[in-house]
């Protein structure tokens, strides 16, 4: 069984929870650790001052003198937690604060560790809870001797332990505090973030429930390019499904000729068996020539092919299928015209104008034909005597499925298969009335 990926949401929050809380964690970490280096500074600073106050009021001729009551207050109070030490050369106490007097050790807690020191130099240390600060000096008495003597302050540590306890849980309080909302605040972002592409999964959703079409924008500039891409699939599924169908209206549209002549016809008739295999072989033809269509197949332009036997053939099987109407089919073509293109658009086009026109007429159709030799282009025209088309419906029947007369069967998408050969190759198709009372289609072919 596989594992079932994370969320994107899930995947970017559950990386905000780890990192966020460890950036904070190093930040946190980082802040204390400088403020602790500050009071250290700080405390440094105050214990050389507290050296060179030692120094200033220190006097030694023969023996080390001080004040009983120093300037620090601090030093005279018994655990005060600060203390002094004063020391010669072979590091013998000369001097000791009274504030040390209750120490354990006094001596080896504010000696203990500190290195030899020549004279200026300093050394600070922390030992046993202890800050300390030595300052080795040369004292030159007034018989003109130098004594060497070491001052060593040293200052409690533990109100900085607290101080630093102290800043450190609040701190960590005011991180905490700050992860939880950042972390709150990034949930937010991402929903707000990603909602384009809930909105997207939406949008599918309803395309496949078949309540939508297309995709609604705008979409954001990282989504977009999917947006489009998936955009142009469905367009072109959808138009896909559009040619499929057309192609099936259009076969069976253009396979209703051949079977109402088969349908009228007499089989007793002797002529039966041919007219049988010219319509078979007609119906052959459409379903290849649709066949090719639908498979996205061009046109032969190449090729040129005579009007006339066409005209002639489709003159002959209309009468046949229009029998009981006694019309009159008039057709007007030079020899020499050509149609430049495959022969089963010429049938198509041609096909689907008489049809039309033998429907609708009254008792007479003519089809004039001009042009289409020697380079001249193709002009066709198919009239009728019938009622005419409205100029209002002129341009809606030259839409798939329009139809202008409702109380005869048809399908409404002949002109539209007309239409479609004659954009094809670049020609004109209009519609207005005829000399003859009814329709007149025009189609010009370059």
């Amino acid at each position: 069984m596989s594992r079932r990926p994370l969320s994107l949401a899930a995947r970017l929050f559950l990386a905000s929870a780890l990192l966020l809380p460890l950036a904070l964690g190093l930040t946190g970490w980082s802040l204390e650790r400088a403020h602790r280096l500050a009071l250290d500074a700080a405390a440094g600073e105050r214990l050389q001052l507290q050296v060179l106050a030692l120094l200033a009021q220190a006097d030694f001729d023969g023996e080390l003198t001080l004040p009983l009551v120093p300037l620090e207050p601090r030093l005279a109070q018994p655990n005060s937690g600060l203390y002094a030490l004063v020391t010669d050369g072979g590091g013998e106490p000369l001097w000791l604060s009274p504030s040390a007097a209750l120490l354990p050790r006094p001596l080896a807690a504010l000696t203990a560790g500190i290195p030899a020191l020549g004279p200026g130099q300093r050394h600070r240390s922390q030992a046993d809870g202890l800050l300390r600060h030595a300052y080795q000096v040369l004292w030159e008495t007034e018989a003109g001797d130098a004594v060497p003597l070491r001052f060593i302050v040293a200052e409690s540590t533990a109100p900085r332990d607290a101080d630093v306890a102290a800043f450190r849980r609040s701190l960590w309080l005011w991180l905490g505090a700050t992860t939880l909302v950042l972390l709150a605040v990034q949930g937010l972002i991402l929903a707000w973030g990603l909602r384009p592409l809930g909105r997207l999964a939406g949008d599918i959703a309803r395309i496949e429930a078949g309540e939508a079409v297309r995709l609604d924008g705008p979409w954001p500039r990282e989504v977009r390019p999917v947006t489009e891409n998936l955009q142009l699939l469905l367009s072109g599924e959808q138009q896909r499904r559009e040619r499929m169908r057309n192609t099936l209206a259009d076969l069976a549209h253009s396979l209703k000729t051949p079977l109402a002549v088969l349908r009228n016809a007499e089989p007793r008739d002797a002529a039966y068996p041919q007219l049988l295999d010219e319509q078979l072989e007609r119906m052959e033809q459409v379903i290849g020539w649709h066949l090719q269509r639908a498979a996205g197949g061009s046109s032969r332009l190449l090729q040129r092919v005579r009007v006339a036997p066409v005209l002639e053939r489709l003159r002959a099987t209309l009468l046949k299928v229009y029998a009981d109407r006694q019309l009159t089919l008039e057709a007007h073509c030079p020899a020499e015209a050509r149609f430049r293109g495959d022969e089963r658009d010429l049938m198509e086009l041609l096909g689907n104008v008489l049809d039309n026109a033998c429907k609708y007429a009254e008792s007479r159709v003519r089809v004039t034909v001009a042009g289409g030799s020697g380079g001249e282009g193709l002009a066709l025209t198919v009239e009728d005597d019938g009622a005419g088309i409205s100029p209002e419906l002129r341009d809606l029947l030259l839409h798939r499925g329009a139809r202008a007369d409702t109380r005869r069967e048809g399908q409404g998408i002949g002109l539209a298969v007309v239409l479609e050969i004659v954009t094809a190759q670049r020609g004109e198709l209009a519609l207005d009335d005829s000399e003859l009372g009814g329709a007149r289609v025009r189609v010009r072919l370059p």
